[in-house]
């Protein structure tokens, strides 16, 4: 439960930084700014922050779900599963898009 809270709070401050800051810093490599065009890393990093956002509600939630309510385990895993991987799958192609490859960072 405890880090499942504290990775969803951790992706929630990732996608906060990465929504306002244009530098690089302790969320935000200097890698990330230099893959992306200069016009492009606005756009970029408010549409990969909401989803580090969401990721990170989403995964502090399910946490809180599978504490106090012990559902039923195939129903959490797949849930799990479609939730997270459409996160991913959304991060992937915004990598895409915007840098030209598949890498996650």
């Amino acid at each position: 439960m405890f880090a499942q809270l504290f990775l969803g709070i951790y992706f929630v401050v990732k996608g906060i930084v990465e929504h306002f800051a244009r530098k690089p810093n302790l969320f935000l490599s200097e890698d990330t700014i230099q893959r992306i065009s200069k016009e492009n890393l606005p756009s970029y990093l408010k549409r990969v922050g909401k989803t580090h956002i969401f990721l990170g509600i989403f995964i502090a939630i399910m946490g809180q779900i599978e504490h106090w309510y012990n559902p039923e385990h195939w129903i959490f895993i797949l849930t799990y599963i479609v939730l997270a991987f459409a996160c991913l799958g959304i991060i992937v192609y915004l990598n895409k898009k915007y840098s030209g490859d598949y890498i996650l960072r």
